[in-house]
């Protein structure tokens, strides 16, 4: 899935979330019930008539036939995405996503995003926060030249346009620590 390609079927999620979904704002339901119908409508946009192998799925805790664990070695441990795009029982994964309603800065879901691009090979990561009645913040993270990019995007309900913001951040893991080693501006 191209970048950009991404970026437009999430800003249909969320145009159709904000249209037929306001009742969810006013009645400050929990983040699954969001994440469950971004999904509905992330599915609808990206293979409206059920024919690609890939698929939008919630809380999907396989890798392959087996639970997907939050390190190999790990036996206790297991993670699931929130909404996920993959084609089932492969390890062809297009993008993890962990969404928090009310948390209004990039949490700690960022460093969960951050590894599943590194270990798991999700082509991207997004981390859905601060999920307000007039609009959501979008962290968009992707491999860019040896590191990990985040991307900093905010849908505004009004303009009904996903709008990326000045900020752009770069990520290395360093004895097992996520760093931030630069910005777009080199700083």
């Amino acid at each position: 899935m191209e970048y950009n390609e991404l970026v437009r079927l999430w800003e249909y999620a969320f145009q159709m979330l904000y249209e037929k979904d306001i009742a969810l704002f006013e009645t400050d339901v929990q983040e699954r019930s969001i994440a469950g119908r971004l999904a509905i409508y992330l599915q609808h946009k990206y293979d409206g008539g059920l024919k690609k192998d890939a698929c939008v799925d919630l809380e999907y805790n396989r890798e392959g036939n087996d639970i997907k664990r939050s390190h190999p070695e790990d036996v206790n441990g297991w993670i699931a995405p929130d909404i996920l795009l993959h084609v089932r029982k492969t390890k062809n994964n297009i993008f993890y996503c962990e969404v928090k309603k009310k948390s209004t800065k990039a949490n700690e879901d960022s460093n969960r995003v951050k590894n599943a691009i590194r270990e798991r090979k999700y082509q991207y990561g997004l981390n859905l926060y601060d999920i307000r009645k007039n609009g959501a913040r979008l962290s968009v993270f992707d491999e860019y030249d040896g590191t990990i990019r985040q991307v900093e995007y905010v849908y505004d309900k009004y303009s009904k346009a996903l709008n990326k913001t000045n900020i752009t951040q770069y990520w290395v893991k360093s004895n097992e620590k996520w760093i931030p080693v630069m910005n777009e501006k080199g700083l």
